[in-house]
């Protein structure tokens, strides 16, 4: 009668902690990160009688709860995080290009606009050299083109400053994971096989990897009892996360004086430079790259559209019968400058005494190989840029998706799913509840006997 009365109550346990299962993961449906739990019942040890008035027998000992067991999936997870990882670096590599696009503003109001001005009001002051007003309205035109010059300077600056912040908090959220994941490493070094508590480490384990791989692509190794090993992707030398040390890995990033970036790795090994191939790190080293690439070209254009200017003027006479003087200062597009203030200066005559001669000399310079085209050329190689990298996080974020959704489709919630368990369980318990009911009606009736 004892041994009916057990066997109950074992079912009792067991089935309120596969309720209690299924409650859980109802609840966490919508919890990013939260893996389905399942219950694994089996038989209870065998018991043994030691009462000396029976003989030492096996018996049968009820139910029993073995483990609780996340639904896992190995290869569809390292698939998901690889996903992730190139989504990543798609997505921060088109939000800082499109940021340059901004940067190189080709508006009506940009910089290319601002040089044609100038060839434009050269023209102008070709049809009358002794006006103040066509002279002002040079000088006019070539102080806008250099205040744009400057703009589209710092707006470029602004946004590799910018790039290199945001790298510098990536850097830091990344060690901060790592960091992390040796602390879950240690917890699951501890933790019960098959216990509730695993089972939580092993979320915040792949949620910790997860993030891992939105900064850097990973190789991951897991131990028998779920620690991992992270590895850079693309070379295994570099250890980020060891499960037998004690210590993450440190990744550092540096910058360069025009902006650029480059990624060390120290701590488990030698310090030594990283080469990340995917992860939003992997896509602002190579934005950093591009702004760099652009803002070199837009000091090249500042100084050919210098020197074209200065050029010109130096080739003519000014108003007061000198040589002509540099019209334009300045070594880069950030410091760029008109040089004078003075109308009389602007040399529209030529040295053979032709009085607009030089003035319109100006438009011969505008070749194939002048800063206008030299300016159209770098605006269409930075939009194609754009066009690419755009086109790149479309299909990087479907190829994710796609990951994560076979992902979901093995570790996600299905509610009816839940709810056919949910019954399954409740009639379990019942019938345990009807077993012990049963054990005690039985137990009533033999003692009415007596």
């Amino acid at each position: 009668m004892s041994d009916l009365l057990a066997i109950g109550r074992s079912g009792i346990v067991a089935y309120r902690a596969a309720l209690s299962t299924v409650g859980e993961n109802v609840s966490n449906a919508e919890t990013e990160g939260y893996t389905r739990r399942t219950v694994r019942l089996g038989e209870s040890a065998v018991a043994t009688s030691n009462n000396y008035q029976y003989r030492s027998s096996a018996v049968f000992g009820g139910v029993s709860v073995a483990a609780v067991q996340r639904v896992y999936d190995n290869y569809r997870s390292s698939y998901a995080r690889l996903a992730n990882s190139e989504a990543a670096k798609a997505e921060a590599k088109a939000s800082w290009l499109n940021t340059a696009e901004g940067a190189l503003d080709d508006s009506q109001v940009g910089l290319g606009v601002k040089m044609a001005s100038v060839f434009t009001a050269a023209e102008e002051l070709s049809t009358d050299v002794s006006s103040d007003t066509n002279r002002r309205t040079m000088l006019t035109a070539l102080t806008e083109v250099t205040n744009q010059f400057n703009n589209t300077a710092g707006s470029l600056k602004a946004a590799s400053d910018g790039l290199g912040a945001v790298a510098e908090s990536s850097v830091s959220k990344l060690n901060s994971d790592l960091a992390n994941l040796v602390k879950i490493n240690i917890g699951l070094l501890r933790a019960s096989p098959g216990s509730a508590g695993q089972a939580l480490l092993l979320d915040q384990r792949d949620a910790t990897l997860k993030s891992i791989s939105d900064a850097v692509g990973v190789e991951v190794r897991f131990e028998d009892d779920g620690r991992a090993d992270v590895r850079l992707l693309g070379n295994s030398v570099i250890k980020l996360v060891d499960s037998s040390e004690p210590y993450p890995g440190l990744v550092g990033v540096v910058r360069a004086s025009d902006g650029r970036l480059s990624l060390v790795a120290s701590g488990l090994q030698t310090q030594v430079s990283i080469n990340a191939q995917s992860g939003a790190l992997s896509g602002l080293v190579e934005a950093a790259g591009a702004i760099a690439s652009r803002r070199e070209a837009l000091d090249a254009i500042a100084v050919s559209f210098a020197d074209t200017l200065n050029s010109w003027n130096q080739a003519g006479i000014d108003r007061n019968g000198d040589a002509g003087a540099a019209l334009l200062g300045g070594t880069s597009a950030a410091d760029l400058s008109v040089a004078t203030s003075d109308l009389s200066k602007i040399a529209a005559a030529s040295t053979a005494g032709v009085a607009n001669g030089n003035a319109l000399d100006l438009k011969t310079t505008r070749t194939s190989s002048g800063p206008e085209a030299k300016w159209s050329l770098l605006v269409s190689i930075h939009s194609q840029s754009v066009s690419s990298a755009n086109a790149e996080k479309t299909a990087a974020s479907n190829y994710r998706d796609g990951a994560m959704q076979s992902l979901d489709e093995i570790t996600g919630i299905d509610l009816d799913v839940e709810a056919a368990q949910l019954l399954r369980y409740q009639q379990a318990y019942s019938g345990s509840a009807r077993i012990i009911q049963v054990a005690k009606e039985m137990l009533q009736d033999i003692l009415g006997l007596f």
